[in-house]
């Protein structure tokens, strides 16, 4: 159900540039899907009137398969990103080793993001190299049930770590590519994309996961630190990464904002993941409706980074990204090293884009940010890990 799905009048637009992001409305004050029209006057460009994006290709990667949708080119799927297990414990997701180094985090210009100053992260560190999947998150949330670090109704899904209970997933959207029956978790195809992007039905296992909070965000970040035996990067009962300094963290977690933009932007100061140029209507990510819904993981290669032994995938569009931070906007222009953020807020970084906005929200630099209970069609993330 799309009742959730934020938009914003004018003069809220203009209030949340002030307040550090684009605010998302809490459930109160959203709006059906007829709310849809008055968000895309804000977020989203000109409709395109078909659906291409440019192929994925390189040597020794996995199979590709291409599919067709409303007589549009939909990029390739790759074959391998529906994670199953090993030994009885879910598989992790690939994650791309980034060098520390030195970047211009900013771009004078962008949402929160218009303040330039020098940062430093001196450590190297794994990010996810894709957004994380229905699929490798329905088989960590099955396991993290099976061991009694949740509990869940066919409507929600909700914490049972340090004696938390916050929502980590709403399973009772009719948009959630997730269910609960039985004690088993299943894939589903949802409500929206049956209707508009994908009327012929879908597999939404290579899809990535929506309706998660940031706190279903950073859970499945320690299920899977608890799956391999490592010790959890957060405290569930303040919901601190690394006891206040996450680069020190030995499990896996969401990324820094800082490690998200660098990630993003490389050290080239690039406007886009993908360098400088405007995107080119659906070839260089999903967004402003290029399919009406979120396209598979890893169908939009992020440039080349000389620095990276493989690529990035969807840093903008498809759904934006949860990262670590407290939201605040006015960052300031001094050098940092490692910056965490601030130590408190009342919401968290959000990054990339989503597949209904405009190109705006793709730069590198762009900052939004949402109450960490939040959740919506829009947003999903992909973990991290210091080396």
């Amino acid at each position: 159900m799309l009742h959730r799905l934020f938009t914003l009048t004018i003069l809220e637009r203009l209030v949340a540039t002030g307040l550090g992001g684009l605010a998302v409305s809490k459930p109160g004050r959203s709006c059906r899907f007829a709310g849809i029209a008055a968000f895309s006057a804000l977020i989203a460009g000109p409709r395109p009137s078909q659906a291409f994006a440019g192929s994925v290709s390189g040597g020794g990667e996995p199979a590709l398969h291409a599919i067709s949708l409303k007589g549009s080119l939909i990029p390739p799927i790759r074959a391998d990103l529906a994670e199953g297990h090993w030994d009885g414990i879910p598989r992790p997701p690939h994650m791309v080793l980034v060098p520390s180094g030195s970047f211009t985090m900013g771009d004078g210009v962008a949402l929160c993001g218009a303040d330039e100053r020098l940062v430093t992260l001196t450590r190297d560190f794994w990010i996810g190299q894709y957004e994380v999947t229905n699929q490798s998150y329905l088989n960590l949330l099955q396991w993290a049930y099976d061991n009694g670090y949740v509990t869940a109704t066919s409507a929600s899904v909700r914490d049972n770590l340090d004696g938390s209970s916050e929502e980590l997933v709403d399973l009772d959207s009719e948009d959630c590519e997730l269910a609960f029956s039985d004690g088993v978790f299943t894939l589903r195809e949802a409500h929206y994309p049956l209707v508009w992007g994908y009327p012929d039905g879908y597999d939404p296992a290579a899809h990535p996961v929506l309706e998660v909070t940031w706190y279903g965000a950073v859970a499945y970040c320690d299920w899977l630190s608890l799956a391999e035996g490592l010790p959890r990067a957060y405290d569930h009962s303040t919901w601190v990464c690394g006891g206040g300094d996450p680069y020190s963290a030995a499990g896996y977690r969401l990324p820094t904002d800082a490690e998200w933009e660098y990630a993003a932007q490389w050290n080239d100061e690039r406007i886009y993941p993908w360098g400088n140029e405007d995107p080119h209507w659906c070839g260089e990510a999903n967004y402003t409706y290029c399919v009406d819904w979120t396209s598979p993981v890893g169908n939009y290669r992020e440039g080349v980074q000389p620095n990276l032994s493989e690529p990035l995938y969807d840093m903008a569009g498809n759904l934006f990204e949860w990262v670590n931070d407290w939201s605040m906007c006015d960052l300031g222009m001094l050098p940092e090293i490692d910056p965490a953020g601030p130590e408190s807020g009342s919401r968290r970084v959000m990054r990339g884009g989503c597949w209904m906005s405009s190109e705006y929200y793709l730069r590198a630099s762009d900052r939004n940010s949402s109450d960490p209970g939040y959740r919506d069609i829009i947003i999903g993330f992909r973990p991290a890990r210091s080396d």
